[in-house]
C-alpha cells in the first residue's frame, strides 16, 4: 500500500535537511513525500525544491501563509496514498519508521498505529492492540499511550474523510484526533521509539502566554461535548481534561507574569462544573493541590505557583 508522508513547513531551513533526509531514507519503498510550504520567507522553499528535483517521490506545494492546519489540509487533499503519516518539519524519523508502522498495521489489522517518541516510555519490541472504539478513546483520554499529536502515527486515509484541521487555531491536533479515533475499530501501539521530535527555543511550548493558548480549553470543551453525546461512560475523563487544560493556561500565565482577567473568568466555571471529576482522576498531587487553590482563587494559585517554583 502506498503511504503519503505529509511534511508542512514554515521557515524551517535549519531542520529540513534532517527531516527530509529521514523521509527519503525510508526502507519501505512505496511512499510519496508531500512538502507543503506555508509561505516561508527563508530558504526553506529552495531547499525543498532541490530535493524534489532529485527525487520523483517528492511533491512540493506552495501556499500563502495560513498556519500549519491549512498546510496539513493541503497535504491531505493532495495525498494519493491509501495510508497517511505526518512528520513535523523540525522532527525526524528512523529509517524504518514507515516499515515498522506498516508491520504493526499488518499484524493487528488496525486502522491506526503509532510508535513511541521521546516523551513516551519505550520497551522491548512488541505492541498492544486496543480492540474497541471505546477502549481506544479511553486510552487516548487517560494516558500518553496514544499521545495527542498527529505525528508518530500511520492512518488509513479514509479516517480523514470529511475531517480537516481547524483554521487559525493552536493545539490543532486536539481538535481532530478524537474524531479520527472515533472512526477506528482498533488501534495498535508499538513499543519502539521511531519518531524524534525537537523542542527548540522558538517552539510554541516556550512562548509566553497569549489568549490563543486558550484554544486548548476550547478544544477540550468540544471534545467533552462529543464524548458526552457518543460515549457517556467516558465523560468523567473528558471533564477532567477540560480542568487540566484550564490549569495549564493558568500555569502558563504565571510563568509569563500575566494575569488576564477575561481568560480567568472563562476558567472559573470550568472548575465549578468539572472539578470533582478532576480530583477523582489520575493527575498528580501537585496538580490537584494547584486546582484546589485555583478553584477558590485563580490569582492566588498563580502567585503561590510563582513563589514555590523558585
Amino acid at each position: 500500500m502506498k503511504v503519503s508522508i505529509i511534511i508542512p513547513f514554515y521557515n524551517s531551513e535549519s531542520y529540513l535537511d534532517r527531516c527530509i533526509g529521514s523521509a527519503i531514507r525510508q526502507t519501505y519503498d512505496d511512499i510519496e513525500i508531500i512538502l507543503v510550504n506555508d509561505g516561508s520567507a527563508d530558504d526553506s522553499e529552495e531547499i525543498c525544491r532541490s530535493y524534489a528535483v532529485k527525487d520523483k517521490r517528492i511533491r512540493l506545494i506552495n501556499r500563502e501563509n495560513g498556519g500549519v492546519s491549512l498546510a496539513r489540509n493541503d497535504g491531505l487533499d493532495a495525498a494519493g496514498g491509501e495510508l497517511i503519516s505526518f512528520i513535523d518539519s523540525d522532527d525526524y524519523v528512523d529509517d524504518d519508521y514507515i516499515e515498522y508502522l506498516i508491520g504493526l498495521m499488518e499484524q493487528s489489522g488496525s486502522d491506526l498505529v503509532c510508535c513511541k517518541h521521546e516523551d513516551s516510555k519505550a520497551g522491548e519490541d512488541g505492541m498492544r492492540t486496543l480492540v474497541t472504539t471505546e477502549e481506544c478513546l479511553k486510552v487516548y483520554l487517560t494516558s500518553n499511550e496514544i499521545f495527542a499529536s498527529v505525528w508518530g502515527k500511520l492512518y488509513r486515509r479514509e479516517l480523514f474523510e470529511g475531517i480537516r484541521f481547524p483554521e487559525g487555531r493552536r493545539f490543532e491536533d486536539n481538535y481532530v484526533l478524537y474524531k479520527v479515533i472515533d472512526r477506528c475499530n482498533s488501534i495498535a501501539v508499538g513499543n519502539l521509539r521511531k519518531y524524534h521530535y525537537t523542542l527548540h527555543h522558538g517552539s510554541f511550548v516556550n512562548e509566553p502566554f497569549s489568549t490563543r493558548q486558550m484554544d486548548i480549553v476550547d478544544a477540550m470543551n468540544l471534545q467533552r461535548g462529543f464524548i458526552e453525546q457518543k460515549y457517556p461512560s467516558l465523560l468523567p475523563y473528558a471533564n477532567s481534561l477540560v480542568v487540566y487544560a484550564a490549569n495549564r493556561c493558568l500555569v502558563k500565565m504565571a510563568d509569563s507574569g500575566i494575569c488576564d482577567k477575561e481568560c480567568i473568568d472563562m476558567i472559573r466555571p470550568i472548575y465549578r462544573k468539572y472539578g470533582k471529576d478532576f480530583l477523582k482522576g489520575t493527575s498528580g498531587r501537585k496538580a490537584k493541590l494547584f486546582f484546589r487553590v485555583a478553584r477558590i482563587s485563580p490569582v492566588l494559585a498563580m502567585r503561590l505557583y510563582r513563589l514555590f517554583r523558585k
